[in-house]
């Protein structure tokens, strides 16, 4: 691997415990660097101050992890341990109680295929998110798990909510609001009914194709609700609707 890393990208080799400092280191990093947005912490067990693996220990720890991102704004990502037994559902698989997952905003479990077959399925459940199974393959060249199937999303209402979304932002670029501030937008493009409990779930479900349309996406928890940042950068849409000036909603269905 011969890539720079980037400037913004910091190592902590050593830290102190859930309950005995860890909360304030992470606070205190906050603090001299604004920008943070998404934290990994490699392993749980490293951090873990008590060695019970009980419903309420698993629970308690994690939900302190959890107030301290929705507090500080940014995304806390654990990686955990599954079990060697193989189970039917892939979550419980994760090593420890149900605790863990029960608190959390969202978990994924990658499983090889095979010990040693490089390919594997990686599967998330989530608050915000749909179930999902993506399959993936690691690339020993760029020493890293990539996917091997894109994700499609099936001929429904979130398709019709995606083609509003896309004739609106083409044209106004950006927008800053609630859900439900959104969906008032949209009717200025389309008659659907949309709903402000699904808003969010739609774009988070459908990251591929807010991509492939140049749409970036943000999602921010605020004293004030919960708020959508979306922008439209015209070169990296790589539609067939780009150099269209007039899209409507019924003509972009099908392509999305």
């Amino acid at each position: 691997m011969t890539d720079e890393p980037v400037e913004n990208l910091h190592f902590v080799i050593l830290s102190d415990t859930i309950g005995k400092g860890l909360e304030e280191q992470i606070e205190q990093f906050k603090s001299e660097h604004s920008d943070l947005k998404v934290m990994f912490i490699d392993t749980l067990q490293m951090i873990r101050e008590s060695n019970d693996n009980g419903y309420g220990s698993d629970y308690k720890e994690l939900s302190v992890l959890k107030s301290l991102a929705d507090k500080l704004e940014i995304a806390i990502i654990v990686v955990h341990h599954t079990r060697k037994c193989k189970d039917s559902d892939p979550f419980n698989m994760i090593s420890g109680s149900r605790g863990l997952s029960g608190c959390v905003d969202g978990s994924m479990v990658l499983i090889e295929t095979k010990r040693g077959s490089r390919n594997a399925k990686l599967y998330c459940v989530g608050r915000d998110i749909e179930n999902a199974e993506i399959n993936l393959q690691f690339d020993s060249d760029l020493k890293k798990w990539v996917v091997t199937d894109e994700p499609t999303a099936p001929k429904s209402k979130a398709n019709i909510f995606l083609a509003a979304l896309y004739v609106y932002i083409k044209k106004k670029i950006d927008f800053s609001g609630t859900a439900s501030e959104l969906i008032e937008k949209l009717k200025s493009v389309s008659d659907e009914t949309f709903y402000p409990n699904r808003v969010t779930r739609d774009l988070v479900q459908n990251g591929y194709t807010l991509k492939k349309f140049g749409i970036d996406f943000q999602y921010k928890r605020t004293r004030n609700g919960r708020l959508i940042i979306l922008h439209y950068d015209c070169k990296r849409d790589s539609s067939d609707s780009k150099n269209t000036s007039e899209v409507t909603v019924n003509k972009l269905i099908q392509k999305v």
